[in-house]
């Protein structure tokens, strides 16, 4: 600290403040029903896309037959 300057008031000020700005809170309030949506859908996307690639796979419509090393 130089002679100059004055020590930093830690006062009520400081803490009173919001912590997120409306942006912030906008942001926040999109995103987390976004990433909800989407794990929803994964959980409920993905028993049906498996049903449908074993059915495929007894049918012999194996995709993983067809890669070679």
């Amino acid at each position: 600290m130089y002679r100059f300057e004055r020590p930093r008031d830690f006062d009520r000020r400081y803490f009173d403040e919001p912590r997120f700005s409306s942006a912030s809170a906008v942001k926040l309030a999109v995103f987390l029903p976004l990433l909800a949506a989407y794990g929803l859908g994964f959980v409920v996307l993905y028993p049906a896309a498996q049903a449908s690639a074993s059915k495929s796979a007894a049918g012999g419509n194996d995709p993983i037959a067809f890669v070679g090393p």
